[in-house]
């Protein structure tokens, strides 16, 4: 029951906006996905992100296959996309202030 007051709240929801354009199901994907605000995450963090979850799988290889060298060099990119996601965070809420 709840389900279904709640589906038809959506559907009177997204009647009411206006098309962009799209078809009917991009229009309803949309409005449903689009629900919360985007945050706005600068370029250097997302960097840092991708750094730390490949240099995780380097690290999780070199472990695998036994090679040290690779493992290391793994680690050395995790840390650095540690750092760099630190500190563009960091900045990013100085800059907000």
């Amino acid at each position: 029951m709840c389900v279904h007051l709640m589906a038809r709240e959506a559907i009177k929801t997204l009647a009411s906006r206006k098309p962009n354009g799209l078809s009917n199901g991009a229009a309803a994907i949309e409005g449903v996905l689009s629900s919360k605000p985007k945050v706005q995450m600068p370029g250097a963090a997302r960097v840092g992100i991708a750094l730390l979850i490949v240099g995780g799988l380097v690290v999780g290889l070199g472990t695998y296959y036994d090679r040290g060298a690779v493992s290391l060099y793994g680690l050395g990119m995790v840390a650095g996309g540690f750092v760099l996601y630190l500190a563009s965070s960091i900045r990013a809420k100085r800059r907000v202030r």
